[in-house]
């Protein structure tokens, strides 16, 4: 879980980036809700079906509004307050669970002296913005959503510790592929070795999500969750996926041959995205421009005559969100900073031939980078 420590960092630096000077902030992406206070309700109980909550920050103290239901999870964020009125008692019939917390959140907002208000606008409810417009005539609002998500970009380091969590599960998750993998198994069993492996490493449950393809899919489809497909002897495996931590995770991948060698042709194309990926780790560190990242790949590839075969981006930025920036693609304007985790993922899809991607996670520093996933990069699975 997220520090105290950081998330009241995480809150003052949020006053500080928005610019304009404002009395209080509304939160309510549920991941902005686990950055700015550590908050998160877990999918994998009733209670929380069909919840939200709401973060309101003042300048030295934090406001958590829920209902009830959610008490276990609301107890332990890192807040100084918590509205949770009743919701359901079990004797009477509950009302509409949104529309509560809607007007507990007027109504906590409504006491509050404040003449401009930084709110999330793609997240906060309408209702919330109208009571608060009708409460206090004249109020201005300021939306401080690309505010933080520009934050949201340099990872702290109680963020990178849930991160190196999913890292780790996701590394288990992919060395248990590697062993038990066997021709005549489906993609759907394959997701399920991996869900087992990265549960157990993890030690809590945990959602685990992304590519599972095999065989002819690979070139065609490129992704996708898992299907019934029987593996054959020889196919290729993306194992793609995230072991989702709090909303925070890691994103790396490997493609290998199941129960049989690769063929010649696929072995070239596996070294191909090996030498791709060390391209583009040549360029990674602090000022680098991200388009940089993304031409180092394309220029491996095209000397080796693979270039029309890559036909995805180079990468991306990884943390609450993903993909998130910044982004290794062309056209891109943004550049590297110290604190970005990011994902660099060469692949080659060639219809008959077959499809592969391998990938690293990293941190950027001033330096150039710390390797963050240890999985195996491999196209053997032996």
């Amino acid at each position: 879980m997220l520090t105290r420590e950081g998330c009241i960092q995480r809150r003052e630096r949020l006053f500080t980036a928005v610019g304009e000077p404002c009395d209080l902030v509304i939160v309510g992406d549920p991941s902005h809700l686990m950055y700015f206070a550590g908050y998160a309700a877990t999918p994998f109980e009733f209670r929380t079906a069909e919840s939200a909550a709401l973060l309101v920050i003042e300048p030295g103290r934090a406001t958590l509004i829920g209902d009830d239901m959610l008490a276990p999870y609301l107890d332990r964020a890192h807040v100084d307050r918590v509205v949770a009125p009743e919701w359901y008692n079990g004797r009477t019939a509950a009302p509409y669970r949104r529309g509560l917390l809607v007007d507990h959140a007027v109504a906590a907002l409504a006491e509050l002296s404040c003449q401009r208000v930084g709110i999330e606008l793609a997240a906060v409810p309408a209702g919330v913005v109208e009571g608060l417009r009708a409460r206090k005539p004249g109020i201005s609002l300021v939306d401080v959503g690309p505010t933080i998500r520009r934050m949201r970009r340099q990872k702290d380091h109680d963020e990178l510790e849930q991160m190196r969590r999913s890292i780790r599960a996701g590394e288990a998750a992919h060395a248990a592929a590697l062993r038990e993998a066997r021709p005549g198994m489906t993609e759907l069993d394959m997701y399920q070795i991996v869900q087992r492996a990265a549960q157990k490493s993890l030690g809590q449950a945990a959602i685990i999500y992304g590519d599972f393809v095999s065989g002819p899919r690979i070139a065609t489809d490129r992704g996708g969750p898992p299907t019934s497909r029987v593996i054959e002897p020889g196919d290729l495996l993306v194992l793609d996926f995230s072991v989702n931590v709090d909303g925070y995770r890691g994103d790396f991948t490997n493609t290998f041959a199941v129960g049989g060698p690769p063929t010649q042709r696929q072995r070239e194309l596996f070294e191909a995205c090996r030498a791709a990926l060390a391209a583009a780790e040549s360029v990674l560190r602090s000022g680098a421009q991200a388009r940089l990242v993304d031409q180092k790949v394309r220029a491996s590839f095209h000397e080796r005559g693979l270039d029309p075969y890559f036909t995805t981006h180079a990468g991306h930025g990884l943390g609450l969100g993903h993909p998130e920036p910044p982004y290794f693609i062309p056209e891109s304007d943004e550049t590297l900073m110290a604190g970005d985790v990011v994902a660099v993922e060469p692949g080659l899809y060639i219809p008959g031939t077959g499809g592969m991607r391998y990938e690293r996670n990293y941190l950027i520093t001033d330096n150039g980078f710390e390797l963050l996933s240890h999985h195996a990069i491999t196209i053997d699975q032996t």
